[in-house]
């Protein structure tokens, strides 16, 4: 006589759901979890020293390019030259984005 043995694997369904939940963010244990989770949740803006590492690089990236194109490396350049106007027209469409709307004048 031959007996099949069950498998004893766990499914995403038998783990206890309480043990799923996530857990509070606990500091150095003299704050609440609350406020220090509401700091952590909050957007992170960039920096203006950020925003002009960005530019540097982004300058710097360019040049590379152009002398890569000098050099007769065009693959390489021309991705380069596509991605960073690719960039150029991500940042217009944001600024656009970004403005006011502007109510005509009632003259």
């Amino acid at each position: 006589m031959r007996t099949l043995q069950n498998s004893m694997k766990p499914t995403a369904t038998s783990i206890n759901p309480r043990h799923r939940r996530e857990r509070l963010f606990r500091g150095n244990g003299t704050d609440d979890g609350i406020a220090t989770r509401s700091v952590r949740n909050r957007i992170q803006w960039p920096t203006p020293q950020e925003l002009q590492q960005v530019s540097t690089t982004l300058t710097k990236v360019s040049r590379w390019g152009r002398r890569r194109e000098a050099a007769g490396d065009y693959f390489n350049s021309g991705d380069l030259a596509y991605q960073l106007q690719e960039i150029i027209r991500t940042t217009n469409a944001l600024l656009k984005k970004s403005q006011r709307p502007r109510t005509p004048n009632p003259d």
